[in-house]
């Protein structure tokens, strides 16, 4: 017996009674020959329905019956049509240099591409491209913070449970005090990050600067109000597509910017000037923008009222107030 029909009669031991087979082609053709005998099983054949079953024994064969009408349908020309036709194919041929309706595209692409020139950025479209991705991007950012405040509610309602809680032990209170050993990566990490810190009093611009303001007069209250960080979130929006920082970035800037208050307070306001620049214009657009979140929230404290007015100096617009008299006077 020869491989084929080895692996042929191994598979028509696997077949039961009534089974519905699927025949493909090749190997396959031959489990027919191998059915176990007193095993009636209905055949399928992937090349249609003649030649189903068994070979035909010696003599019991018609080849007058459909062979002269395959051979002549099943021609070598049509073959290659039927090949080329086939959706795989055509697809990819359809807009290959072999269809000849494309050579005048392929024409015009050359010349576009010789002639290629730089958008302007006035242009209407690429206005509206760009106003598409916002839209998207702030879309895609608002669905996950939806998302990731319907999962962290989920499992504070289900695992925040005081039955839960008491079921695992974590209700109750332990009694003592127990020591706690001194953690060397954690203390090295700390390093790493007071080191980082430190090269990072005087880096950034304007928009830095009015966060670090804002968290420098809103520390004494015990928190970042979330009216204003919702407000500063709709400030980013509204900026132009190509001066807006990412959300991730944005949050990743107000981080920064607190653990530098926290570090060293004194350092991180009296550095302020260094972030805003000399350009008047830009420090009256940043004092705008904290006196915008600072609005969003109306009580203050007595201290943050006298950081708020300290920040007001560092900000130094007597210049553009200077500016406005001269102009008056004129």
């Amino acid at each position: 017996m020869t491989p084929q029909t080895v692996i042929a009669s191994r598979i028509a031991r696997e077949l039961r009674a009534g089974m519905l087979v699927n025949l493909g082609i090749g190997i396959p053709t031959l489990v027919a020959n191998y059915v176990p005998a007193g095993v009636q099983v209905f055949f399928q054949s992937e090349n249609g329905l003649i030649g189903t079953g068994a070979i035909p024994e010696e003599g019991m064969a018609h080849p007058m019956l459909a062979a002269p009408a395959v051979r002549a349908a099943v021609t070598e020309p049509a073959a290659e049509a039927l090949r080329a036709i086939h959706s795989n194919r055509l697809r990819f041929a359809m807009f290959s240099d072999r269809n000849p309706a494309m050579q005048p595209v392929k024409a015009l692409a050359e010349a576009v591409r010789a002639a290629r020139q730089p958008v302007s950025k006035d242009n209407p479209l690429l206005a509206m491209e760009q106003m598409m991705s916002s839209w998207i991007t702030s879309y895609l950012e608002t669905l996950g913070e939806y998302r990731d405040v319907m999962t962290e509610a989920a499992f504070l309602n289900t695992y925040g449970l005081p039955l839960l809680q008491a079921l695992v032990g974590l209700g109750t209170q332990q009694a003592g005090r127990q020591g706690i050993e001194r953690d060397v990566v954690r203390e090295a990490d700390a390093a790493r990050l007071r080191a980082d810190l430190e090269s990072r009093f005087g880096a950034g611009g304007p928009i830095e600067a009015a966060l670090r303001a804002l968290i420098y007069i809103r520390l004494p209250d015990g928190s970042i109000d979330e009216r204003g960080f919702n407000v500063l979130k709709l400030v980013r929006a509204s900026r132009p597509a190509h001066d807006r920082s990412s959300m991730p970035r944005f949050k990743e800037m107000v981080r920064e910017q607190y653990l530098l208050v926290c570090f060293d307070e004194e350092r991180a306001i009296t550095t302020l000037p260094k972030l805003l620049g000399s350009d008047v214009a830009r420090r009256k657009a940043a004092f705008d923008l904290l006196q915008q979140v600072l609005a969003a929230r109306e009580d203050m404290f007595d201290e943050s009222k006298r950081r708020f007015a300290q920040v007001e100096t560092l900000f130094d617009l007597q210049p553009q107030k200077a500016i406005k008299t001269e102009a008056t006077h004129a």
